[in-house]
């Protein structure tokens, strides 16, 4: 896109850019018409040309730890948030359907929801509308299922928490 611009490195275009709409400003501070972009790598503006921007492969990377910061996997059930909508964590759901469990001697089906991991390389497949689509949920369990769910669970939320605590150090 054309800006009034200055080019503070020739080697890699990054530019200083006017944004707003004063343009005897710019001119008296040596910026001219350049065609110029932003980079969605670090918000700097640089001329279009040498503009650095994500390849596939990091993208994909991005898309796949956006995924794994907002869903852990329970084996064999799929991917479950750590934060359902309208809980504080998953744990907090979880306890949720165990009262559920130890009123009615089980879980009814459809009260946990799971997903499925996308293609990280498909940017359509890494959206919230395609992750609802294909959502799965839960059949009815009796207590004993729900107990060995809940055991299946706990092991992936501790494995998972644990991962991310030595991350963090």
């Amino acid at each position: 896109m054309i800006k009034y611009a200055k080019v503070v490195n020739q080697e890699t275009g990054l530019c200083e850019v006017g944004l707003g709409t004063n343009t005897e400003f710019y001119v008296s501070i040596g910026m001219e018409q350049l065609d110029v972009e932003q980079s969605e790598k670090d918000s700097q503006w640089y001329l279009s040309e040498k503009c650095p921007h994500y390849t596939p492969e990091e993208l994909a990377e991005e898309r796949e730890e956006n995924f794994k910061n907002q869903f852990f996997e329970i084996p064999n059930y799929g991917w479950f948030r750590k934060v359902p909508k309208g809980y504080s964590s998953a744990v907090e759901s979880l306890n949720t359907a165990s009262i559920a469990v130890s009123f009615l001697q089980k879980l009814p089906a459809n009260t946990l929801i799971f997903y499925q991991q996308p293609d990280f390389t498909k940017p359509e497949e890494c959206t919230e509308e395609w992750l609802i689509e294909h959502q799965t949920t839960n059949a009815e369990m009796s207590v004993q299922e729900f107990g060995q769910f809940y055991l299946t669970f706990t092991a992936a939320w501790n494995t998972e928490m644990h991962e991310n605590s030595e991350s963090e150090e």
